[in-house]
């Protein structure tokens, strides 16, 4: 089974999209991106540089990058786009889009892969019964540069950090929180 990137939030785009050619990195890889409508909005709905660079890039990955529709990522963008939402009632929507992508089947079958930057994804609880395995981004780059797929992960992390993402904590985790049902592991390496 090949392993799928889940984005929990929008945060990791915003990190890789912080250096040169930093979103390539996500499918360095060869592992397929799957984001969730809201995660997507999320990333681009500010219209600015950033939110365009990040836009065009998953446009131009087609065959490897995949937005899943979700009922509530629908219901809420429609929400922010009328200007009828509450800045309030955003915590935690990208987070549950995933959720109810993977429940629907609509992320397809596991292992995943969640890629994250905040501290409640450590917690093996917060998967519930989904095959995962959880990396930091500081993780990924050193999963990265392990497979000889970049040269430096430390400074690929320090650029991120200089340039914007100062709050990325460095902490690299990389580790399973459920097997597969055929009781394999979730490795994501090349």
């Amino acid at each position: 089974m090949r392993t799928k990137v889940l984005l929990p939030d929008s945060g990791p785009l915003f990190s890789f999209v912080a250096v040169p050619d930093g979103l390539d990195l996500l499918l360095a890889a060869g592992l397929p991106l799957v984001l969730t409508d809201y995660i997507a909005w999320e990333a681009t709905r500010s219209r600015s540089a950033t939110a365009r660079a990040i836009e065009a890039w998953i446009a131009a990955h087609p065959d490897a990058i995949r937005v899943v529709e979700t009922e509530l990522g629908q219901a809420r963008i429609a929400k922010e786009r009328s200007g009828t939402a509450a800045k309030a009632d955003r915590r935690n929507i990208g987070e549950i889009t995933v959720f109810e992508a993977l429940a629907s089947g609509d992320a397809g079958e596991g292992p995943f892969l969640f890629l994250f930057e905040e501290d409640k994804f450590v917690d093996p609880g917060f998967y519930g019964r989904h095959p995962v395995h959880s990396v930091t981004t500081l993780g990924y780059l050193v999963g990265l540069e392990r497979s000889g797929l970049i040269p430096d992960a430390d400074a690929v992390f320090a650029a991120m950090r200089a340039n914007g993402r100062a709050g990325v904590k460095a902490v690299a985790l990389d580790r399973p929180h459920r097997g597969t049902r055929d009781g394999t592991d979730t490795s994501w390496r090349p």
